[in-house]
């Protein structure tokens, strides 16, 4: 059997918060698996910098002034609030991991609370972060298509590289992130997978 996969164990040898979380948790996957999902997420929105430094002359020449890599875009932008997205789903569930470690059989309420905390953890992070770090990645890959598809998608109401100052994140920026969010996600899910 691989290391993610739980042996089988009897009901009566479970502890009530396994028994329970094995009930009642809205994405049955382990905690170490919901991690490495963070992880490979937020280092898949780290090539938001190199997609958006290879785009072709012909859409730099059009929709860029400067350097793309460093222009405050609203697509990095949403990439950079999957990417915290991602973050706060990776902190919530390491703190999920480490308390399951160190408290393995919790009082009934604790574990409703820790059950309760992993569905927010990856409701709202994990799901959010991706669509996140997918729809900003999908707007900023667009020009790789060429100026006519960049085109056709600012006719729908849709401007992949519009300038947006309020949240100056850049793909530079957004990939740095995702970085540091991806490799710490991931060495989350190796100590969860320890305990």
């Amino acid at each position: 059997m691989s290391s993610d996969t739980e042996e089988l164990v009897e009901p009566s040898e479970r502890t009530r918060y396994v028994l329970l979380r094995s009930k009642h948790v809205i994405v049955p996957l382990s905690v170490r698996t919901k991690l490495r999902w963070c992880g490979l997420i937020a280092l898949s929105a780290a090539l938001v910098g190199p997609i958006v430094a290879a785009l072709p002359a012909p859409v730099r020449e059009t929709y860029f002034a400067g350097n793309p890599v460093t222009t405050p875009l609203g697509a990095a932008a949403v990439v950079f609030v999957g990417v915290g997205g991602l973050a706060a789903a990776g902190v919530g569930l390491t703190a999920v991991a480490l308390y399951v470690d160190r408290h393995p059989d919790p009082p009934e309420s604790q574990a409703w609370d820790l059950i309760a905390a992993e569905d927010a953890a990856t409701g709202f992070g994990l799901v959010t972060g991706t669509l996140g770090v997918g729809s900003g990645g999908a707007i900023l890959a667009s020009g790789h298509w060429g100026t006519d598809a960049v085109r056709r998608l600012v006719d729908l109401g849709v401007e992949p590289y519009l300038v947006y100052e309020p949240l100056p994140a850049t793909p530079r920026l957004a990939t740095v992130a995702a970085l540091v969010v991806g490799l710490g996600a991931l060495a989350s899910s190796a100590y969860a997978g320890r305990s």
